[in-house]
């Protein structure tokens, strides 16, 4: 069975390829960076590589962790999320596509007349220390469909926060780790998202950029780029979020 990701880069067999002039060549650990970056899959920035390095219990040559660029239209977050979720629907023969507003309306959806309260009054609270930053204004939102209607709408009017973060993991059943990448003060670090691990749920691994753009993570496993981790979490981020 195959299934194109571009025109030129195919799995097929639960292995990924690249089409040139009619012929596979077989995507590999050692080459994935000069082929992938055709879906939009980079290197992590080698900074990270080098933590990442120190602790793998494998010495490859060329580091088998990429990032991968999802859109920086404001809807960063849930496009990251929407891309791991294919990638793992992929992989099990679901051909379900999920994009950005998918992610924004389950969550929207989601969200109870309590919950509501409690998300609305958090908000408020930041606007009167002045730590508001988005465009929506937390005192006119009145009742619960309003909130959900400020979820559902995409780009800048409402950004993924440690908030929302929290009602995500549970109704997503995700474990949602986020590496910390920021040149200008050379933060490279893990981001506490205050959020319990939880080890019944599968798990997606971001960067955090200049703390304003979030990117998807994956491993390249010798055969695919993996970003949706179920009980295969590497065994880098084990020892980086203290999993073990």
């Amino acid at each position: 069975m195959e299934f194109y990701l571009t025109e030129s880069i195919i799995l097929k067999d639960n292995k990924t390829f690249f089409k040139d002039s009619g012929k596979l060549k077989r995507i590999t650990n050692n080459n994935w960076h000069h082929y992938l970056n055709d879906f939009g899959w980079v290197k992590l920035p080698l900074p990270w590589i080098k933590i990442l390095n120190k602790i793998t219990e494998k010495k490859n040559k060329n580091s088998q962790f990429g990032v991968m660029d999802c859109s920086s239209d404001g809807d960063c977050f849930f496009h990251c999320i929407s891309n791991a979720l294919n990638d793992h629907n992929r992989f099990n023969n679901d051909h379900e596509i999920l994009n950005s507003s998918h992610i924004r309306y389950i969550i929207a959806d989601s969200i109870t007349d309590e919950i509501f309260k409690e998300m609305i009054g958090y908000y408020r609270i930041m606007k009167d220390i002045d730590d508001f930053d988005e465009e929506w204004n937390p005192y006119e939102i009145k009742d619960v469909d309003s909130f959900r209607d400020i979820i559902k709408k995409s780009g800048h009017n409402y950004w993924c926060d440690y908030i929302l973060l929290n009602q995500i993991t549970k109704i997503l059943r995700l474990n949602i780790f986020i590496l910390n990448s920021n040149e200008t003060i050379k933060d490279y670090s893990t981001y506490n998202t205050l959020i319990e691990y939880n080890p019944q749920y599968d798990n997606v691994f971001l960067l955090y950029e200049d703390e304003c753009h979030f990117k998807l993570i994956g491993l390249f496993d010798g055969d695919n780029m993996i970003s949706y981790f179920t009980e295969n979490i590497p065994v880098e981020f084990l020892k980086l979020f203290k999993l073990r």
